[in-house]
C-alpha cells in the first residue's frame, strides 16, 4: 500500500522544519531543535448585559511571544528493532504565567518524556507528555485563534503512554495519569478556591485509522475518550461525594490533492456532587494550498454548554459561536509567516440574567525553525 497524503504532508513538515543533529554515532542520535515564534496582534472585548454594554477592553495592539522553544531529542538503537529515546522541550512563557505584554516570561519545562519503542510491539513513554486525546481532533487549521475546547484531556505533567503504530496507517493508544500534586504527607492536595480541580488519576484511549482513498484522495478517522477522576475535600465546599470527568471525541478528514476538510466534534459528562456539566462542541474547518507555500484556510466551531443543579433544573446556559480565517506563506522551508483573524460571539444565561460577550481578534505572525 503507498503511504497516504496524511503521511507524506507529516514527513514534508519533518523536513521543512528539521532540527540540528550534534551527536550521531554508534547508533545514538542527538538532534537540538526550536523555533522562535512572534504575534503582532489586535484584541478587543465587552460583554453586553441587558443590552448595555459592560467590561469594554480597549483595543490595543501588542508584539509578543508566540509559544518560542527549543528541544532536544534523544535516540539510542538498541538492535533491529527495539531503541530508547527521550525527548526535552523548554518554552520561555513561564507555564503561561508570564508577566508584561511581551509574554517572554520563566523558562520552564514543556515536556519531559523518556521511551522504549519497538517497531513491532509500539512504544512506551513516561513523563510530562501529551496524551492520545491530543491526537483525535483533525480539524485544528489556526496558528493563532483556535475556534475550538476540547473536552478530551490532552497532556499531563505524570503520563504513562503506549502507542501501536504496527498497521501501516493505524495508531491505537493508551494512556494513565498519576496526581499531579501531593503534599508533604504524600497525600493528593486538597482543592482550594483558586485550583478546585486537583487531579487524583486518570486515563484515556484512542485510535486513528487514515487511508487512502483513490488517486490523490486520502481520508482519517479518529475518536477517542478519556476520563479525570478528582480531588474532594473531606469537610468544606468542596467536599463533594464524586468528582468526575468523562470526555469523548471523533473526527474525520478527506483530503483532495491540495484541499483538506475537517469535522471535529466533543462531549463532556462532568459531575461534582449534585452538580452535572455538559459539554458539546463541533468545529468545521478547511485549509487549500494555493501554491506549495501558500495556503488558506478556516475554522467555525459551535459549543454548547448546561450546568445542572441536584434536581437537573439549569443554573447556567451557553451557546458559542467562533469563526476564524488565515493565510499562511513559507518563503523558506524553515520559515513561516501567517495572517490570521478571529472573531466570537456567546449568549449566556444565568437565571434571570442574559450575557452576551463579544470578542475579536487579528494578528500577523512569524515563525523561524531550525
Amino acid at each position: 500500500m503507498k503511504k497516504t497524503l496524511v503521511a507524506l504532508a507529516v514527513t514534508a513538515f519533518a523536513t521543512s522544519a528539521s532540527a540540528l543533529t550534534i551527536y550521531e554515532a554508534d547508533g545514538t542520535k542527538v538532534d537540538f531543535g526550536g523555533s522562535i515564534r512572534m504575534r503582532l496582534d489586535n484584541h478587543r472585548e465587552y460583554t453586553k448585559v441587558g443590552g448595555v454594554k459592560q467590561d469594554e477592553k480597549r483595543a490595543h495592539t501588542n508584539l509578543h511571544n508566540d509559544g518560542s522553544r527549543f528541544e532536544l531529542k534523544m535516540r539510542h538503537d538498541i538492535n533491529d528493532d527495539f531503541y530508547g529515546f527521550g525527548r526535552l522541550e523548554f518554552r520561555f512563557n513561564g507555564g503561561n504565567r508570564a508577566s508584561g505584554t511581551d509574554q517572554f516570561g520563566d523558562l520552564y519545562t514543556n515536556r519531559a518524556y523518556v521511551g522504549l519503542g519497538s517497531k513491532t510491539y509500539g512504544e512506551v513513554t513516561f513523563g510530562r507528555q501529551v496524551t492520545i486525546g491530543d491526537d483525535i481532533h483533525q480539524a485544528g487549521y489556526d496558528n493563532a485563534y483556535g475556534v475550538f475546547d476540547t473536552a478530551l484531556t490532552d497532556s499531563g505533567r505524570s503520563v504513562i503512554r503506549y502507542d501501536y503504530k504496527g498497521i501501516e496507517g493505524l495508531q491505537v493508544g493508551f494512556d494513565y495519569r498519576f496526581a499531579e500534586e501531593r503534599g508533604k504527607d504524600g497525600e493528593v492536595v486538597d482543592p482550594t478556591a483558586d485550583k478546585e480541580y486537583v487531579l487524583k488519576s486518570g486515563y484515556g484511549a484512542g485510535i486513528i485509522y487514515s487511508f487512502d482513498v483513490a488517486d490523490g484522495q486520502a481520508a482519517t478517522l479518529a475518536a477517542g475518550y478519556t476520563r479525570d477522576n478528582y480531588k474532594s475535600d473531606v469537610v468544606g465546599p468542596y467536599a463533594y461525594k464524586k468528582h468526575t470527568r468523562d470526555a469523548w471525541g471523533a473526527s474525520a478528514k478527506y483530503e483532495i490533492n491540495d484541499f483538506e476538510f475537517a469535522l471535529d466534534y466533543t462531549g463532556q459528562f462532568g459531575k461534582k456532587g449534585s452538580e452535572k456539566n455538559v459539554v458539546n462542541g463541533f468545529r468545521v474547518g478547511g485549509l487549500y494550498n494555493v501554491l506549495p507555500n501558500v495556503a488558506v484556510y478556516g475554522n467555525y466551531g459551535l459549543l454548547y454548554n448546561e450546568v445542572k443543579d441536584s434536581g437537573d433544573s439549569v443554573k447556567e446556559r451557553s451557546q458559542r459561536h467562533r469563526f476564524m480565517l488565515g493565510t499562511s506563506y513559507k518563503p523558506h522551508k524553515q520559515i513561516m509567516t501567517y495572517v490570521e483573524a478571529g472573531y466570537s460571539t456567546a449568549k449566556i444565561t444565568k437565571g434571570q440574567v442574559e450575557e452576551k460577550p463579544r470578542e475579536t481578534n487579528f494578528g500577523i505572525g512569524l515563525r523561524v525553525f531550525w
